[in-house]
């Protein structure tokens, strides 16, 4: 093997073995009833210790608990629980802060986080209007609003 191919042979082997594990996850806790949370969610974040309950959003046939997580700072994400009623196939939800045409606005695509439970960070606008609300677009069904906590 020549000199120069050793560091490109060494760095596929790295890369090899660094991407090829077996990725596992850990069962849900016994009660949870088989609902499993995105891992992704809770990286840099901390865990959830008050939701405040904003209401209810009726859009079409769906009725949505709004939960608020944190407080809102302009020009900072906002974190916002949607919760269903169980059995409940969960659709494709966008939210945004700010007024129904979302001008201005930065819309996040809402996770499934359980077999209940949406979450979702839109952008809190710069400058935060005290008429800013949080908008739900449910694809293919409509849209409504609620009143955020400041």
């Amino acid at each position: 093997m020549k000199p120069t191919s050793m560091p490109i042979f060494a760095a596929l082997v790295l890369l090899a073995v660094g991407c090829g594990g077996e990725r596992t996850s850990t069962p849900p806790p016994a009660g949870a009833g088989g609902e499993t949370t995105r891992e992704r969610h809770d990286a840099g974040h901390a865990p959830h210790a008050e939701r405040i309950a904003l209401g209810t959003v009726e859009i079409g046939a769906l009725r949505i608990e709004v939960f608020q997580v944190i407080e809102l700072a302009a020009g900072a994400e906002g974190d916002f629980d949607l919760d269903f009623a169980a059995g409940v196939a969960l659709p494709v939800v966008r939210g945004w802060i700010g007024d129904e045409s979302g001008r201005g606005s930065m819309k996040a695509l809402f996770e499934r986080e359980t077999a209940t439970r949406m979450h979702g960070h839109p952008e809190v606008p710069d400058p935060f209007t005290d008429d800013a609300l949080l908008w739900l677009d449910v694809e293919g069904v409509g849209k409504g609003s609620i009143a955020v906590h400041r």
